[in-house]
């Protein structure tokens, strides 16, 4: 009986080691694995090259953020906005070094995507934007990551220029104040409203990767077409995490390697 227990126990313990290292291997965890310096050794060009699981960096054929051509895209005009069902929840402020994330403890509602639920986990912000509309490089871009029961990762994206200041980033100005600087810092917040985050009814959808080390494929990527508007302060207190001397947390555009870009809208919204 106490040898089916050491056993039951020894498998516990193996169990959540390899939940928890496969959450990890979700995104890189601190900001001296790698940088965004263009002819660092540790910049985006090198980043497949500092660690045997972050290879998909360099050889990947998904990779993300891209450029995305208004021109190019597929429009998709019989389905309407995001099916969402996002609830307040409690949520801690992570100054990561790289960038700053707003992690909600134990989820903030999820996403429908295709009849597949995705759990909404964190949001982080990149400055500039990381997807370019055009060629355009915007003032910042936030990042909505979801994930699904059976790991699958699902990121809505939400680009701004520079104008009047964004709502919800006021709602944090102080925490982001708090954790602001040169060292890692968190600070607990209390409820954090997703829905105080406005995602526009049309957004371009295609498949991609993460855009951090390992660089994951197969994340579903919704950007949406609407740009809004931050101030340059409200961007000041997003960059103060990135710790290096590039002074930006955005990756450069990858290949697209012929894949499908889709513009959803309905059919009332196409001359927005």
């Amino acid at each position: 009986m106490r040898k089916l227990a050491i056993q039951l126990l020894c498998s516990f313990f193996i169990f959540l080691l390899l939940h928890t290292l496969a959450a990890e291997s979700q995104e890189a965890g601190h900001e001296k694995e790698f940088d965004y310096q263009k002819n660092s050794e540790k910049g985006p060009a090198r980043w497949g090259e500092l660690d045997p699981n972050w290879s998909t960096c360099s050889n990947g054929t998904m990779q993300s953020p891209i450029n995305i051509l208004k021109r190019s895209v597929k429009i998709v005009s019989h389905l309407w906005g995001l099916d969402t069902d996002y609830k307040p929840s409690n949520a801690t402020l992570k100054n990561r070094g790289h960038d700053m994330m707003l992690e909600w403890e134990s989820g903030a509602g999820n996403v429908e995507i295709n009849g597949t639920e995705y759990v909404l986990q964190q949001c982080h912000w990149h400055s500039p934007s990381e997807h370019t509309i055009n060629g355009r490089r915007y003032a910042l871009e936030m990042h909505m990551v979801h994930k699904s029961q059976d790991g699958k990762v699902a990121v809505v994206g939400i680009i701004y220029k520079v104008g009047n200041p964004d709502s919800f980033l006021s709602s944090l100005r102080d925490h982001l104040r708090l954790v602001a600087g040169p060292r890692e810092a968190e600070k607990v917040v209390g409820l954090g409203n997703p829905y105080d985050i406005r995602i526009s009814r049309k957004y371009y959808r295609y498949m991609g990767s993460l855009t951090t080390p390992p660089c994951t494929e197969n994340v579903t990527w919704t950007i949406s077409r609407k740009v809004r508007t931050v101030t340059k302060e409200q961007v000041r207190l997003l960059r103060v995490a990135v710790h290096h001397e590039s002074g930006t947390n955005a990756r450069p555009s990858q290949p697209t390697n012929g894949r499908l870009v889709q513009l959803y809208e309905s059919d009332e919204d196409k001359d927005d």
